[in-house]
């Protein structure tokens, strides 16, 4: 199985990637990393993994990265640190939105599968029905702009006519891989580590295609 990885370098897609390498199903794994020799990946892992060198904002370099894949995951998002409005703010928006052209325009007929790591509290989900009370007030400030942007991708993923699963993580954080989670359809919870839901998006959206054209919440 050929899947395209989009935010690979770091946080859920780096987890994805280095579960499907290690895995028992034979996959073909692309990355699109803008520097890829500061990919932190082991000798043997790069071994395994196809590196297209460009950026989620350019519409070409995307076009290469997806060249015959199965899937693409979409695990793109600003890298926050402290308070200060990151530079790629919206990358996850722009970068969503060239890929649903591409397969548009290039793969109409025979369309890969789209698996977007999105958020709880985002698309029809934005009334908090999956978000904890005392949650709310953060996802209402400090994830008001990251949520907006995630809105526009999951409402033009939906409109688009492809295959699709949206996932919708409870707040990140960086656990351990405990394989003991809870995912579906409104699911409400506080957190979750990254490693928990590339191994979901890895078991039950890819290998085991459950949840087409749905968007399951997963927290523990």
């Amino acid at each position: 199985m050929r899947v395209s990885v989009l935010g690979a370098s770091r946080n859920t897609g780096r987890s994805f990637v280095e579960q499907a390498i290690a895995s028992d199903t034979d996959f073909n794994i692309t990355i699109l990393a803008r520097n890829p020799d500061s990919l932190n990946f082991t000798p043997a892992e790069m071994e395994k993994i196809t590196v297209v060198k460009g950026d989620a904002l350019n519409k070409e370099d995307i076009a290469r990265t997806l060249e015959g894949c199965d899937v693409v995951l979409c695990s793109l998002g600003a890298k926050i640190s402290g308070l200060s409005m990151p530079k790629d703010m919206g990358i996850e928006e722009i970068g969503t939105l060239h890929v649903l052209d591409i397969i548009k325009e290039t793969r109409a007929d025979n369309p890969p599968r789209i698996v977007m790591v999105s958020s709880t509290g985002v698309g029809e989900t934005n009334s908090n029905y999956d978000v904890p009370y005392v949650l709310r007030p953060i996802y209402s400030l400090l994830l008001k702009s990251p949520h907006k942007h995630k809105t526009v991708v999951e409402k033009a993923i939906k409109e688009s006519g492809l295959p699709y699963t949206i996932v919708r993580p409870a707040l990140l954080t960086s656990g351990d891989l405990t394989k003991k989670y809870r995912a579906d359809i409104g699911v409400c919870g506080y957190t979750v580590s990254r490693k928990d839901v590339a191994y979901f998006i890895l078991e039950q959206c890819v290998v085991k295609n459950n949840f087409p054209d749905a968007s399951p919440s997963i927290a523990y």
